[in-house]
């Protein structure tokens, strides 16, 4: 630290110097950037409380949803380009030249928002006041109009698709009902079944079938006993039968009368084949043997029947399902639709009526009086500070880079050996040196305190340097 306080000593005419030619540079750099000023005003999303009260049933936009696309929908080209066509900056320009201004139009434009207060703030910064003022306003007020235009034909063509799609989903209904009510028709006797039922007719249908295969197999043994004759263990066992039935009926009993004349047939024996076929026994029995004949063919084509029934029904009770699942899923969706309809409806007149979330503005862009950029007195006073961070590190990198014997420490760093030190010896070139170096700090003090000064003239917003500075430039292109 030492070495480098001796080192500023002697540096101080060069020192002084850059610092000042730094913070001049930085002076003029401050009054050579063009001036731009930023415009801006404050807009507030509002929830309207009858979003409160119809919670549920109307559905509309929230405020965060807004605030979320409320930066890409500004920016957007489209916006931009129909701010900047109200405001007549695109006369003379178009292909590139007019994307290019889009461009920068849109990198000029800052937009930041307080969530939690529901305000979203637009700012625009341009070479003229007024054209910042009017840019920002336009802006403003233009997504203000096209945000609500946009949510009110949202809201339009909703209820128009829920509409068309209620009577699209109403002709689906009614064709699927056509279409069950043309299965039933077709396939009522089925359906009309019941499973269980349907067995237990089978089972007892199977039944009288046999009791029916029974008695025919009892007929065919009578008819094949008259035709062939009576042997005479048939003829005691048909007396054995008739003593039988005398015991339990009368001589008139039809039973007996059968009886009686089956024994008589079984007795003469010797009538021939042909005469037992003409007996009025053999013409009873064949009767009888045809009619369950045609009993038989009726029971198992009934059992057929039934059978194939009880094979269709699970197919055809499958398909009336489909069909009844179909028409259930179009009517859910219909209802779903009618509902959605109703909300539809109330959102749209929500809108229409600005009575969901709604756009204050609360302050208006107003004309900017100071510029924003650039910040005059901060680069004054920031070109004074780095005036000084210059001249100072030119001067250790100098000495750095050319290093000179200024102390005994420096020897004896090198290895040479000190046998002795003379006092420095102040001579009218050293005095001259010394007032030189005053005078520098002195002027390079007051040159600070006139920047210094200047940023604090240039903080209260007096503009008269601005004109200076205007004349001074104007002459110099004039010149140049």
């Amino acid at each position: 630290m030492k070495r480098y306080l001796v080192l500023l000593n002697e540096s101080v005419v060069p020192f002084c110097v850059v610092a000042v030619l730094v913070a001049v540079l930085g002076v003029v750099a401050s009054y050579v950037l063009p001036k731009r000023y930023q415009a801006q005003s404050s807009v507030s999303i509002e929830e309207n409380v009858v979003n409160e009260l119809v919670k549920g049933i109307a559905i509309t936009p929230s405020l965060e949803a807004k605030l979320r696309i409320l930066k890409v929908s500004i920016l957007s080209r489209k916006m931009l380009l129909r701010v900047i066509k109200d405001l007549d900056m695109d006369l003379g320009l178009q292909g590139e030249r007019l994307e290019r201004l889009i461009e920068t139009t849109r990198s000029n434009v800052e937009i930041t928002h307080e969530e939690r207060k529901g305000l979203f703030y637009i700012r625009y910064a341009n070479s003229s006041p007024e054209k910042a003022r009017d840019f920002v306003n336009a802006l403003t007020r233009r997504y203000i109009e096209e945000s609500t235009s946009s949510k009110r034909e949202e809201s339009y063509e909703a209820t128009r698709f829920l509409s068309d799609q209620i009577a699209v989903f109403q002709k689906r209904i009614d064709s699927a009902q056509q279409a069950i009510d043309a299965y039933k028709s077709e396939k009522g006797m089925i359906l009309s079944l019941n499973e269980n039922i349907l067995r237990e007719e089978i089972k007892e249908t199977e039944h009288r079938l046999e009791e029916t295969r029974i008695r025919k197999n009892e007929r065919l043994a009578q008819l094949n006993i008259l035709e062939k004759g009576s042997g005479g263990g048939r003829l005691a066992e048909k007396e054995a039968s008739y003593k039988t039935l005398l015991r339990t009926y009368t001589d008139q009993h039809p039973d007996v009368v059968r009886a009686r004349e089956e024994l008589e047939a079984l007795r003469s024996g010797g009538g021939g084949t042909e005469r037992r076929k003409s007996s009025m026994e053999y013409q009873r029995l064949k009767v009888e043997l045809e009619s369950l004949n045609e009993i038989e063919q009726v029971q198992q084509a009934l059992i057929e029947k039934d059978k194939r029934l009880l094979q269709e029904l699970p197919a055809v009770q499958t398909e009336l399902q489909v069909l009844q699942q179909a028409r259930k899923n179009e009517t859910l969706i219909y209802e779903q639709l009618v509902s959605r309809y109703g909300q539809s409806e109330v959102s749209k007149q929500m809108e229409l009526q600005d009575k969901a979330v709604s756009f204050r503005i609360i302050d208006p862009a107003i004309l900017p009086l100071r510029p924003s950029s650039p910040n005059r007195p901060l680069i004054m006073l920031g070109s004074i500070v780095v005036g000084v961070i210059v001249a100072a590190g030119g001067i250790i990198l100098s000495d750095q880079f050319f290093r000179r014997v200024r102390s005994l420490e420096d020897l004896t760093s090198r290895g040479f050996l000190v046998l002795g030190a003379l006092p420095r010896i102040a001579t009218a070139a050293d005095a001259r040196v010394a007032r030189r170096r005053r005078t520098a700090i002195a002027l390079a003090l007051l040159a600070m305190l006139c920047i210094a000064g200047l940023a604090g003239v240039e903080y209260s917003g007096f503009e008269g340097l601005d004109m200076l500075f205007a004349r001074v430039r104007n002459i110099l292109s004039t010149w140049l």
